[in-house]
Formats: structure tokens, sequence, C-alpha cells
């Protein structure tokens, strides 16, 4: 799909020095206080802010930006089944929810409930393998008004938005924090066989947060 038909879109994520997200099926709190700080800064800037169903299962975050007068940016979640909690606080308290499910795996029970807790609930077709297209969904959100799309995870949505490369920038925070497996890899299965092929940064910024560095720019495929 061309940029013009989808938001320009930024992924934003905290991880530990061996690639890791988060401890398995934990909330796993890695950022830094400066990196929270700016992980609120970004979502101020951006019109809507996005995650997975694990995400809000596994978290329950508001998705606000927490500090930050004016406007709050939308929440986003994409959820095959949609299959999220109806008292999820990304459902309550803000400028409205977007819940994007797949034709044929969301159950009508599931998107009765969603809308009774004031969600808005999109079906799209799947993705080849099987999640809600990303296209279709971008396609989708953009027509909902949002031009600037912040994308915070978890790792199947950063691994799904590298691999069709449909990120246009990313800000990641490096946490001197050693997790190893089974911790949750922040990216895997991107499509990259040579190194030729690598998902670059076109001339990065670093900077430090708190204990944290902070590598931000232009995603090169």
């Amino acid at each position: 799909m061309t940029r013009s038909e989808r938001p320009r879109t930024t992924l934003h994520f905290a991880q530990s020095l061996d690639g890791r997200i988060a401890l398995p099926g934990t909330r796993t709190l890695l950022s830094s206080q400066e990196g929270v700080a700016l992980a609120h800064q970004a979502r101020a800037t951006h019109d809507a802010v996005l995650v997975g169903r694990a995400t809000v299962v596994v978290d329950d975050p508001r998705l606000a930006a927490v500090g930050h007068n004016g406007a709050q940016p939308r929440r986003i979640v994409l959820a095959c089944t949609l299959g999220v909690p109806a008292g999820a606080r990304v459902l309550k308290d803000g400028p409205g929810t977007l819940v994007i499910g797949v034709e044929g795996r969301a159950p009508a029970e599931a998107r009765e409930a969603l809308e009774a807790a004031g969600a808005q609930v999109r079906l799209v077709p799947a993705g080849d393998d099987g999640l809600v297209s990303l296209p279709h969904a971008l396609a989708l959100i953009h027509a909902w008004g949002v031009e600037r799309l912040l994308v915070e995870g978890g790792a199947r949505v950063l691994s799904s938005f590298l691999r069709q490369r449909l990120a246009d920038e990313a800000t990641v925070e490096i946490v001197p924090r050693l997790l190893g497996a089974p911790a949750v890899a922040a990216v895997e299965g991107i499509g990259v066989a040579t190194l030729e092929r690598a998902v670059r940064f076109d001339r990065p910024a670093v900077e430090r947060a708190g204990e944290s560095i902070v590598v931000r720019g232009r995603l090169a495929y």
C-alpha cells in the first residue's frame, strides 16, 4: 500500500540489552522513569496509540499521555477474535477506542460486549498469517482520522509491522538489563535472511534517558 493510504507510523518500545521486552505472561516494567516520560510525550504527539490484544490482557494499559494537557490520543487494539476484557482500562475514560478484529473469527457476542463498553468495533480480512491484515487495518485507521500512529506492541505486532515494511520510524529504549530466554523477544521473524536485508535506522539519533539509551530514527528497508 502507498504511504498516502495509511498513517505515518512510529514504533516505540523498551527492550533489555539482549532484545527482550517482557517476562512471559507478566507485566514487566522495563523503562526508566525518564523512558516512561518519553513514552508519554510520544503519545501526546500522535493521533492514536495502537497495541495488540495480548498487551491489553497482560499490561492493562490506559494508553494515555499522562502529564500532558490538550487532546489525548485515540486508542486502537488489534484483536482477531475481539477477546478484549470489557473491563480493560483502555476502554475507559478517553477519546474513544477502536477494536479491530478479523472477519469470520469475531463472535457476535464479543462485539456486542465491546460496543456496550463504549468501543467502536470494525472487522477486516485476515492476513496471510491469519491475524488482522495490517494494510486493511491501516487503511481503516487512516479513514478514522489518524495521520500519525504510535505502535507500542506487543512483540507480535511490532514484528508484523517490520516484516510487512509498514513502520516509518522507531524509538527504542535500551535498558541495561539482561533477561534471557524464555523472556519475550522484541522482534522475531521479520524476513531478514541476509545482512543486506536488515532493517536499518537512517541517521539515528542516540540519547540518554536516565540509565537507558534511546535510539530513534527513520527506518530504511
